[in-house]
């Protein structure tokens, strides 16, 4: 593995989902926004403004996704499942 990939796919209660994956290599489309952190143009797009830390204060250590699709006019929170909530969301 030389790095990891955060993207988003359609899934989720919005239509969107977002993600992390491993890599082994550094695609043509790719931008390093990080040490051994590649994204793609599309996912770029919609993770613009996005940040992601890495929590280890629980059990399991994770990475949280902090204000993805929030350019696109989503809030940028999620419900609890990884999705975006989206434009119109009304809470």
């Amino acid at each position: 593995m030389e790095a990891v990939r955060p993207f988003v796919h359609g899934t989720g209660c919005a239509g969107m989902s977002h993600s992390m994956t491993f890599v082994e290599s550094k695609e043509d489309r790719d931008t390093e926004i990080a040490p051994h952190v590649y994204i793609d143009p599309v996912a770029y797009q919609f993770m613009d403004g996005a940040t992601i830390d890495y929590d280890t204060s629980g059990m399991s250590p994770t990475f949280v996704f902090h204000d993805v699709f929030k350019e696109q006019g989503g809030t940028g929170m999620c419900g609890g499942c990884g999705a975006a909530t989206g434009p119109g969301y009304g809470h």
